[in-house]
């Protein structure tokens, strides 16, 4: 028994002196820490040179890359006007009005607004107001009245003003009436 713990005592002594010190592993560590960041230094410094020798193309593929969002963004609008559908009341009508086109307009703070392409064959002085419909065609808001002063065959976009409870999400269809 006294050999085999002679035995272990020299094994840990021995495997304790193969071990490195403090000193070893700090620089270890160290190195591996150098390593690190010449690698990351050595690719920026390739992303720099490729800028320099190719950035005109790359800045002009991501103005292309741009173009084609906004196009995306503008073709997003249309579709939002289109999904609203217009028609005119009987009232506005025996006026000689139509309405042919929606749009919603940028308001801020409690108002909601859409502007309508208002066309008039014969002249009309008066009051417009535009009526929201839900698919059952239950009405769901009604804009602010709207004074307006359109010549023979004239047209011009009529800005209408929803309070901001109007649910602009369920509005199947907008019906244009004269007071």
């Amino acid at each position: 028994m006294f050999y085999r713990l002679c035995a272990l005592l020299v094994l840990a002594f021995l495997l304790q002196a193969c071990g490195k010190t403090r000193e070893e592993e700090l620089k270890a560590e160290h190195d591996k820490g150098a390593e690190l960041v010449e690698n990351k230094a050595a690719v920026v410094q390739g992303v720099g040179d490729a800028l320099k020798k190719n950035g005109s193309s790359a800045a002009e593929s991501l103005s292309e890359g741009l173009g084609s969002v906004v196009k995306g963004v503008a073709g997003g609008v249309d579709k939002v006007e289109s999904s609203f559908a217009i028609s005119v009341h009987a009232d506005a009508a025996a006026k000689k009005l139509s309405a042919n086109r929606i749009v919603m307009s940028d308001k801020s703070g409690t108002v909601k607004a859409v502007k309508v392409y208002v066309l008039s064959a014969e002249a009309y002085k008066g009051k417009l107001q535009l009526r929201a419909l839900d698919g059952k065609g239950v009405e769901i808001g009604r804009s602010s009245n709207v004074d307006s002063d359109l010549g023979k065959d004239d047209a011009a976009y009529v800005v209408f003003e929803f309070d901001e409870a109007t649910p602009f999400s369920r509005v199947n269809k907008f019906v244009l009436h004269v007071l």
